[in-house]
């Protein structure tokens, strides 16, 4: 889950990059065609074959999900750093601790449920609703963050029976086509010195998800969970090299409530499992 976190800032801080010379459609279909290309080529060399599919349900399930929260964060880095957008996007794993318990009867106690509560009002802090310097843009995070939510825990279920190769082929074709369906939404030519790094981009997310599928293959959700926010670490610094962006004490104060609930979900499921409950 460390590696997919670097992988995963990775591919965030060249999107935003990219960002303002390509709508988000655009970033999203080539992003998709050089994911599926990787993976395919990948399956061949291990012998799989690419659409040996047990249930297909779930795999449209996590491509659309995938697809939703794509368009919300590339789009919302057209309005706001990086930093802010990840800070929000964090309530993805609260958002997972809720699901988990609800969806897949995972346990999740009422000391949990009490710092997933306080892990929310993180996220006000970092939105400051009715304030003059909130966007519009604000609540794309949250978007991706209940995308994401719904899109580990079908990832969750699919780890029992799945490639982690071929979960990321049929996430990567849904991609492309919700790209494409954007087309006329003022695509722009590929730069020749864009190549490079829509190539790395690519690559990154086919590693980050690979660690992050394997990583729900062998843990419940609410333990992986709080380890997607060592990417908070990567992403300011990324932001902070990169485009000079600093998060405000706000931020970062929002920053600290969310994480603080977040790694403490995932304290008090280690230590109920070692009691064996």
């Amino acid at each position: 889950m460390l590696f997919a976190g670097l992988f995963l800032s990775t591919n965030d801080a060249i999107t935003k990059w990219l960002v303002p010379n390509y709508p988000p459609g655009e970033i999203i279909f080539i992003q998709a065609i050089l994911i599926a290309v990787i993976v395919a080529i990948w399956m061949r060399f291990d012998g799989e074959v690419l659409f040996k599919i047990r249930r297909w349900r779930p795999h449209l399930y996590r491509g659309v999900l995938y697809a939703i929260g794509s368009l919300a964060f590339v789009t919302a880095l057209r309005f706001l750093p990086l930093a802010e957008v990840v800070a929000i996007s964090f309530a993805g794993p609260l958002f997972m601790t809720l699901f988990g318990r609800l969806f897949l009867k995972e346990s999740v106690g009422i000391q949990r449920l009490v710092a997933v509560s306080i892990g929310f009002l993180g996220v006000l802090i970092v939105i400051r609703p009715g304030s003059s310097t909130m966007h519009w843009a604000i609540l794309l995070p949250l978007v991706v963050a209940v995308a994401d939510a719904f899109r580990d825990m079908v990832t969750r279920t699919m780890t029992t029976d799945e490639s982690s190769k071929r979960i990321i082929l049929t996430t990567a074709i849904i991609l492309a086509l919700t790209g494409a369906a954007t087309s006329g939404d003022g695509w722009q030519p590929i730069q020749p010195t864009h190549i490079f790094w829509y190539a790395f981009c690519a690559a990154s997310f086919v590693i980050a998800h690979f660690f992050l599928i394997e990583a729900f293959r062998y843990a419940p959700v609410v333990v992986v969970a709080p380890f997607k926010y060592v990417q908070w670490i990567w992403r300011i610094l990324a932001g902070f090299f990169f485009w000079g962006e600093v998060p405000d004490i706000i931020v970062f104060m929002g920053i600290t409530v969310i994480v603080s609930s977040g790694l403490y979900i995932g304290w008090r499921e280690v230590q109920l499992n070692r009691r064996g409950i």
